[in-house]
């Protein structure tokens, strides 16, 4: 019977653990847990891995939406200025889909926005202790965007971090973005 009450004492503190960790609701430039109790990291830290992770994460959104923005608006922008926000193939695709872009015709300068996100997924690595070790972090976001002329539209980047926990190895590495699906900041 003890053995039945501490197995469901402990899953159901696993199952909010889980639920409170995936599932931030920041305000621009800062992250905070929409309910249940705050995030604390180890002794002398003061937050938790995950709150790093989603802090450094939402600073690298916020600049790849700005990076972006410019690049699409200025064909005389670098396409290097991507080397600092983005990796990979996902880094490749997107210098290659800006180039064509700019090709055809560039857009008029724009100002993209986080207004809110969700982290949807993380997987950050952490000890037995819960202090945050060195490895690959990746985060999942839904992201909405403010888009000029008052329109809304729902991003879902994914952002690895092979240096974690260096916060200034934040990349954008994919983006399931589905070009034109609305959101409504209210809603996250």
């Amino acid at each position: 019977m003890n053995r039945r009450i501490a197995a469901m004492l402990t899953l159901t503190a696993a199952a909010c653990l889980t639920a409170s960790c995936s599932i931030l609701s920041p305000e621009p430039g800062t992250l905070n847990t929409s309910s249940g109790p705050t995030f604390t990291g180890p002794p002398g830290s003061g937050k938790s891995p995950e709150q790093q992770a989603g802090e450094g994460a939402l600073a690298k959104i916020s600049e790849y939406y700005t990076v972006l923005a410019r690049l699409n608006s200025d064909p005389a922008a670098p396409l290097s200025d991507l080397d600092a926000v983005a990796a990979g193939r996902f880094l490749d695709r997107t210098k290659k889909e800006i180039t064509t872009s700019r090709n055809e015709n560039p857009t008029p300068p724009s100002d993209l926005k986080v207004l809110k996100n969700v982290i949807t997924k993380h997987d950050i690595p952490i000890d037995e202790t819960g202090a945050p070790t060195a490895g690959t972090a990746t985060l999942q976001m839904d992201v909405c965007i403010s888009k000029p002329v008052d329109k809304l539209e729902l991003g879902k980047p994914i952002l690895t971090n092979p240096s974690w926990p260096d916060p200034a190895g934040w990349r954008v590495t994919a983006d399931y973005t589905q070009p034109g699906t609305p959101c409504s900041a209210g809603s996250f």
